[in-house]
């Protein structure tokens, strides 16, 4: 095949490519791994991707704050993103499990089971409302959307990076 710029055979490379002895994809969907990276670390790079797209989609600035609806492997490392990128960060999710490691990640959280998600968000925010929300979470619900409208602040960011319900109240947006 091509040679790929910066790449040479033999180095290690993660790509979002198919699992397979041969893999081919366009130069953009494949990178180089770092001698200093290990491979359990790099393992993680597709998945952080993804929401990392949902970050650059809702143009957050140092300081905002973002709410991330869905605890899960996504919304996990997209918590570590956004607190590397100086953002103030609320992770809902109903297990507690997932929470605590939100909270080790530098988040505030919320329980939808015990808390009302829209008075955590206002709460979190100051009163203004958010300035994004990533839905990050996996449900047929429609509630993550209804939420996410209902925090936001006027002009807020509403990026859905997960597959939820997509019923979408008029009154809300």
């Amino acid at each position: 095949g091509s040679a790929v710029a910066g790449i040479k055979t033999g180095d290690r490379v993660v790509s979002n490519g198919s699992h397979a002895d041969v893999v081919r994809v366009p130069q953009n969907l494949c990178a180089r791994i770092p001698d200093e990276v290990a491979d359990e670390m790099a393992a993680f790079t597709v998945m952080a991707s993804i929401g990392l797209q949902g970050i650059r989609l809702a143009r957050l600035t140092l300081g905002e704050c973002v709410a991330v609806t869905g605890a899960g492997l996504i919304g996990l490392l997209t918590v570590q993103l956004l607190r590397a990128q100086g953002c103030r960060v609320l992770a809902l999710d109903f297990d507690e499990d997932k929470l605590a490691l939100a909270r080790s990640f530098g988040a505030e959280t919320c329980n939808p089971t015990t808390e009302d998600p829209v008075a955590a968000g206002m709460a979190f925010s100051r009163g203004q409302g958010m300035d994004a929300v990533l839905i990050t979470a996996s449900t047929k619900s429609n509630d993550p959307v209804h939420q996410a409208a209902q925090m936001s602040r006027q002009r807020g960011r509403i990026i859905l990076v997960g597959i939820v319900g997509l019923e979408l109240s008029r009154a809300d947006f």
